[in-house]
């Protein structure tokens, strides 16, 4: 593998790990309710992060906070309600969203240049995703529960700022620190849906395998990669990965369940691949 390609490594692995978590997810949440399960599961993370953390001054860092806040705590938030009262396939397509709401957000609020083939590539991209995740059903609006899963989308924009800030982001300390806070602000909402906790009792061997999956390569792992992967190829190459997850989460589902591809996954793949490529051919020409 050529030295440039290495660099992609990161996010090629995450995106793959992420992709099927929605699988172990669904095996969680059979025994326990979501907030304490994604508690549960930053938890475990903390528990792997801790002994190779030497440097807990970064707790008092206040965007390692804010970062924790948004990328773990609202982000689960805003996605749980939003399950509540949307369909999860309005949930997916909404939520990947989140790639073009953050190139908004940086031309906006951070002024950084975007290039007419930047935002094309991101609609384009966008689109495919929307293909694979309807696979050729139509998709019915549900307001609130559709507000709130912009909401999470929101949220992975706000953490990727957040994580932008801190003198160093990508280190064992600063992710150890980013969930340590996401877990204790995680506290208030899970006491919601399980006020004493009780729930640990309902844990099953698929339950807690699903939880080790999905605190020690989602949570732990996962968002160490993600973070190198910001350091490596940048902000936006990185999260344009998110247009990624539900596509390695679909394959995934029909590798291990057997089902066909459809007309509609190999198409949405194909614009997916197409918008990125467009994305990049105008992010070279703004680098110009």
């Amino acid at each position: 593998m050529k030295v440039g390609l290495l660099k992609y490594l990161p996010v090629t692995l995450v995106t793959i790990i992420w992709g099927i978590s929605f699988i172990a997810t669904k095996v969680v949440v059979s025994s326990f309710p979501p907030y304490p399960a994604a508690f549960y599961r930053f938890v475990i993370a903390l528990l792997v992060l801790l002994p190779l953390s030497k440097n807990k001054s970064v707790l008092r860092d206040l965007n390692a906070f804010w970062a924790g806040f948004w990328g773990v705590t609202m982000y689960f938030v805003f996605e749980n309600m939003a399950l509540i009262y949307t369909r999860p396939t309005n949930a997916a397509i909404i939520v990947s969203s989140a790639p073009i709401l953050y190139v908004i957000f940086t031309h906006l609020i951070r002024k950084q240049q975007t290039t007419l083939n930047q935002y094309l590539g991101s609609l384009l991209a966008f689109t495919g995703v929307a293909l694979v995740i309807l696979n050729g059903r139509l998709m019915k609006l549900n307001p609130l529960g559709d507000i709130l899963a912009f909401g999470s989308a929101m949220a992975w924009v706000f953490y990727t700022h957040y994580i932008l800030k801190m003198p160093k982001h990508d280190g064992i300390d600063e992710v150890f620190a980013i969930t340590f806070w996401g877990a204790v602000t995680l506290i208030p909402f899970s006491m919601l849906q399980d006020p004493m906790f009780s729930s640990i009792i309902k844990l099953t061997p698929p339950a807690l395998i699903g939880l080790l999956y999905l605190g020690i390569l989602c949570s732990a792992l996962g968002y160490l990669l993600w973070n190198k992967s910001i350091t490596l190829i940048g902000d936006r190459r990185t999260t344009n990965a998110i247009y990624f997850i539900p596509v390695v989460t679909v394959l995934s589902e029909k590798i291990l369940l057997r089902t066909p591809l459809t007309l509609y996954t190999v198409t949405g793949t194909v614009l997916l691949i197409a918008g990125l490529f467009t994305f990049e051919k105008g992010n070279i020409k703004r680098q110009k």
